[in-house]
């Protein structure tokens, strides 16, 4: 009652103070603030509606007359030249290392936004390529079979609208336009990701990743193979029954009996034997003899993220096993973590990520290199490596040249600038130079058959050249003229795919985690670019 009083009281007083006091108020917000300058950029296009650097543009823009002596103008970040000026329009010259991108005027440091420009080039989006709104996930792995069929693998559950009448899940196959391909047999597909693939000598996928189901089969260990109709090879596996019901003396099971207890990054089929990279510390296989219906076994072997199997998935135990220990077990390998491998054709792996221990015994900066037993190659001449963690490794045949990207900014003691070239046995190429990022890192290569490099990242500028996340240097790191006009990339690419499409251009497809390309959205993950020659 008391509180109730004392209440009502306060509340009384305060209505009669705000009653006999004027209320102040505090600084106008808005003082101080600049008056509009009514420039306004029109809706139609530029004329051209492209052009090439060095070209002149006219753009529709209103009001700029009375500022023509104190305006900037860029296109694409770029500052660019200003040839005329009326009271509607403006003409600009296209900076010679201009790429994709909208334009902008500044005065007196208000910016106004003007359209976007395409700049033309050799290298382009691909028209012939259908793949619509393409995956609702990432892809991780595209690959084509020897039968010229292409797949993707990933963690999505759509393609192009295709899963209303489709099931879709993590696999899918595309025609050579970026259709989706109806009739396989993927069944409820996989659970989980796909991150690589690679056909077997029996024209059979191997596929591999994060999942442990595939269709309905559960006996999976982040690795199977699928024929080329998409269906799980599997085969009737005696078991131990030990009841009645005879029904329960055999199990359907994955023909591929192998795999690892923790997801794989990287997975190779070479001479009939299958490589197999990632964080796991274990090599395990289903142990069907002491294993019943209703109960089924795993037999479980130690190793440190690399695993060589035999083409059935059992455990190849002359490659990275160390026999000097009883009982016999993998070696410990890296103290980190692999980001991505290569296999040589002779079987030697290479590995790079971010470690800076190989069996807790060799120094190995980042990058190491294994002989076709497992154990540490000598020979490889990387030296102290990268002094930074490194994200991708490519290799081209035509060059036999290694390209490493990452965060690093030397290799072996040499400036790398987060990128560096590297020879068949290591060794730096002095020939090829970063010329620097900015503003971010590169995280993926694609060495191409005619010597280009497209490389991908985070970053905004290359050698202080706007450069948004997509760029194509040469074999000595530099720019190539006439093929960076394409606009911002952003997202991740994580594998790519060199080709020709149906009009005979040179192509590469790209497949990652991407949000947009040069202006366009809703690219669903893929997109497949023509460089012309």
């Amino acid at each position: 009652m008391n509180v109730i009083n004392y209440i009502c009281s306060g509340v009384l007083m305060l209505g009669l103070y705000s009653c006999s006091n004027k209320l102040e108020y505090g600084p106008d917000p808005y003082a101080g603030a600049k008056e509009p300058l009514n420039i306004v950029f029109g809706e139609g296009t530029p004329s051209p509606s492209q052009a090439k650097p060095g070209g002149e543009v006219v753009f529709n823009v209103r009001g700029l007359l009375k500022y023509k002596d104190q305006l900037k103008f860029y296109i694409n970040n770029i500052p660019a030249q200003v040839t005329d000026i009326s009271d509607s329009t403006l003409t600009g010259i296209v900076p010679e290392d201009c790429s994709t991108g909208g334009v902008k005027v500044v005065v007196d440091g208000q910016i106004f936004a003007g359209p976007m420009l395409p700049i033309i080039g050799k290298l382009a989006v691909d028209p012939t390529f259908q793949s619509g709104v393409g995956a609702n996930g990432p892809i991780y792995s595209i690959l084509r079979t020897s039968a010229n069929q292409l797949f993707i693998g990933g963690a999505f559950t759509d393609y192009n609208g295709n899963a209303a009448s489709s099931k879709i899940s993590g696999i899918a196959r595309i025609s050579n336009n970026g259709e989706f391909v109806r009739g396989m047999q993927f069944g409820l597909g996989i659970t989980g990701a796909i991150t690589s693939m690679s056909e077997t000598v029996d024209k059979d996928i191997l596929i591999s990743g994060n999942f442990t189901q595939y269709d309905t089969i559960k006996l999976v260990r982040n690795i199977t193979t699928v024929s080329t109709t998409g269906a799980l090879q599997v085969k009737s596996t005696p078991i131990l029954n030990l009841t009645s019901d005879p029904t329960k003396s055999n199990l359907i099971a994955p023909v591929f009996n192998g795999g690892t207890a923790s997801p794989i990054v990287r997975s190779f089929y070479q001479n009939n034997k299958v490589t197999v990279v990632g964080q796991f510390a274990y090599y395990v296989n289903n142990y069907y003899t002491r294993s019943t219906y209703d109960n089924i076994l795993m037999d479980i072997f130690p190793m440190g993220g690399v695993a060589r199997m035999h083409a059935d998935g059992a455990l190849d135990d002359s490659y990275f096993v160390n026999k000097n220990t009883l009982p016999n077990k993998g070696f410990d390998g890296v103290n980190g973590i692999v980001n991505d491998a290569f296999l040589q054709d002779d079987g030697k792996l290479i590995l790079v990520g971010a470690f800076t221990r190989f069996n807790n015994t060799q120094t190995a900066n980042n990058i190491v290199r294994l002989k076709d037993d497992g154990t540490f190659d000598t020979d490889f001449q990387m030296g102290s490596g990268a002094n930074g963690f490194i994200y991708d490794i490519s290799y081209s045949k035509q060059n036999k040249k290694y390209i490493v990207i990452g965060s690093f900014t030397t290799f072996n003691g040499k400036a790398a600038k987060g990128m560096a070239m590297l020879n068949e046995d290591g060794s730096l190429d002095p020939n090829f130079q970063s010329l620097g990022f900015a503003s971010g890192v590169p995280n993926n290569t694609v060495q191409l058959s005619n010597g280009m490099i497209i490389v991908t990242g985070s970053f905004t500028r290359y050698n202080d050249i706007i450069r948004e996340g997509f760029m194509v240097i040469d074999s000595k790191g530099k720019l190539v003229k006439d093929y960076n006009n394409t606009g911002r990339l952003v997202g991740t690419i994580f594998d790519a795919l060199e080709g020709t499409n149906s009009l005979g251009q040179r192509t590469v497809t790209l497949v990652g985690d991407i949000q947009s390309f040069s202006g366009k959205s809703n690219l669903g993950n893929i997109i497949r670019l023509t460089l012309l020659d």
